[in-house]
């Protein structure tokens, strides 16, 4: 590892409240063989890196939170010849993306033009990826379909919205009453909860998880799918990291069991590594959606250093799109 003059990270110190992310100096890393070293210009903030400071996520807790990182590349490790010092990339690195300088595998990280504004191109990188995933890839509903998305103000609801509508798919959206009117001004028609729509789905696109997958299978034609995507059931509840685990295990084995629609369970990065091609074709899909101002990013920047407030904001529910921590 190399000193250099302003760099530093956030570090996750400790499980509990926000107060436990600190900024500090770091020494800039130096790639290994398959990785490549990233000059951050936007991490984005994900409801994930709330459930793992609060210590609800399953797995080890990272010393540095941030699935999604854009920047340059500033070097790259042994046997990586697909990137080069100065490109611009994406990546999905699951952590260690909330610091100036990361480091990244070179299968999770894809190239990316250059004159469209890094935070809009990183909502892409793991938001705007994981709906794109899940809808084209999971559900796949024909145009004229309905669908229901959970949560449909928030990052990945809104993505889901939006590539819906150039699909020529129909969507009910729930969120808050609060929410409501940016919910329709994305084209969805919104609904205060599941049991609101008024006809079954082909798919619904669940990020609350636990008890939320029984109701989203009532709202969803028997033939087709629930996507489930997150746990934020857990968030405030008061449930233990097994707690949390033993009820979504729970609600999976009963919707194994009982008739109804069957239910995926989406990892974004599990995908990613299986299919790295795949991915770079993905987000070059919609980086030219983008480019057509057929989807439009919604983003909150906040300064690297103001990561507590960026977890305060959205543990609270108080961000409309995506978060993203800029230098």
């Amino acid at each position: 590892m190399t000193a250099e003059a302003g760099a530093r990270r956030v570090r996750l110190t400790s499980t509990g409240g926000p107060e436990v992310l600190r900024v500090e100096p770091m020494p800039v890393p130096v790639p290994g063989p398959g990785q490549i070293l990233i000059t951050m210009e936007a991490a984005g903030v994900a409801f994930h890196d709330v459930t793992t400071r609060q210590g609800l996520t399953p797995g080890a807790r990272p010393e540095v939170q941030g699935f999604d990182v854009v920047g340059h590349v500033a070097r790259v490790g042994a046997g990586v010849t697909e990137f080069a010092a100065g490109q611009r990339v994406g990546a999905l690195i699951g952590h260690g993306g909330y610091a100036t300088h990361v480091l990244a595998p070179a299968g999770r990280a894809a190239p990316l033009p250059e004159g469209h504004p890094a935070e809009e191109l990183d909502a892409l990188v793991l938001n705007y990826l994981t709906a794109w995933q899940m809808f084209h890839r999971v559900a796949k509903p024909a145009s004229g379909q309905a669908v229901l998305v959970l949560g449909a103000a928030g990052g990945v609801g809104s993505a889901l919205g939006q590539i819906a509508h150039a699909a020529g798919v129909r969507v009910y959206g729930t969120s808050s009453p609060g929410r409501r009117a940016r919910v329709e001004a994305g084209g969805a028609t919104w609904v205060p909860d599941a049991a609101a729509v008024p006809e079954p789905v082909s798919a619904t696109f669940d990020p609350v998880g636990g008890p939320s997958l029984a109701r989203s299978r009532l709202a969803t034609k028997p033939s087709g799918v629930v996507v489930s995507y997150g746990f934020s059931f857990a968030t405030g509840a008061g449930y233990s990291r097994i707690g949390a685990l033993a009820r979504t295990a729970g609600a999976l084995l009963r919707a194994k069991l009982t008739p109804g629609a069957r239910v995926v369970v989406h990892a974004v990065e599990r995908m990613v590594d299986k299919d790295p091609a795949g991915f770079r074709a993905d987000l070059a899909g919609l980086v030219e959606q983008l480019a057509a101002g057929s989807i439009k990013p919604e983003v909150v920047t906040l300064p690297l250093d103001r990561a507590a407030e960026a977890h305060r904001r959205l543990e609270n529910r108080e961000v409309e799109g995506k978060l993203v921590l800029i230098p």
